[in-house]
């Protein structure tokens, strides 16, 4: 029996394949070697043609005084002070970390071929593999700063995720909803 080799089991010798695989792409989708989609990006404004400019106009004085109408005030509206991305990590289903578990019991039992090698590779790798799923989760936040007329300003945040066509110094609507309308 001194002579005899132990040999690795074909089932675990593929688990162990395919937590490395997964933790490669793992590594090259946080990196940012792994393309990501780009189906979600925001339409891209497209320039809008300019009106002819109008003939200049003669002022001729007048006997009467002008009138002057009050102008109506937008107190929905205002002017983009700052937009700023934030980087947001997402949430764990406990996909990541069943599976990292899994993984790291497979690779701890092989390298320390006991229980105490198991069970710190489990618990190495259910860590890992959830802090890799957030990491794969991971969104962006805007958070956006209007100026509205009246003086105020007010504090949007949009998690859509789509980058957002405004930039500081654009005039807005800010409806109900709050929501952002070019003016």
């Amino acid at each position: 029996m001194e002579g005899q080799k132990t040999r690795l089991h074909p089932l675990v010798a593929g688990a162990a394949a395919a937590v490395v695989v997964a933790a490669g792409v793992a590594v090259a989708a946080i990196t940012g070697v792994l393309p990501g989609s780009k189906a979600d990006t925001a339409p891209q404004a497209t320039p809008q043609a300019t009106a002819p400019a109008k003939p200049a106009r003669t002022h001729v004085a007048s006997a009467q005084p002008a009138q002057h109408k009050p102008v109506p005030v937008c107190r929905d509206c205002g002017v983009i002070v700052e937009v700023k991305e934030v980087d947001v990590l997402g949430k764990g289903t406990g996909m990541g970390a069943i599976a990292g578990g899994v993984g790291g019991a497979v690779i701890g039992h092989q390298i320390g071929e006991n229980r105490a090698g198991t069970a710190v590779g489990a618990v190495v790798g259910a860590v890992a593999g959830h802090q890799i799923e957030r990491k794969a989760r991971e969104h962006k936040k805007y958070e956006i700063t209007v100026r509205m007329n009246d003086g105020t300003t007010r504090s949007l945040s949009d998690e859509s995720g789509t980058p957002l066509a405004f930039r500081s110094g654009d005039k807005v609507r800010v409806s109900q909803d709050g929501t952002l309308k070019p003016i």
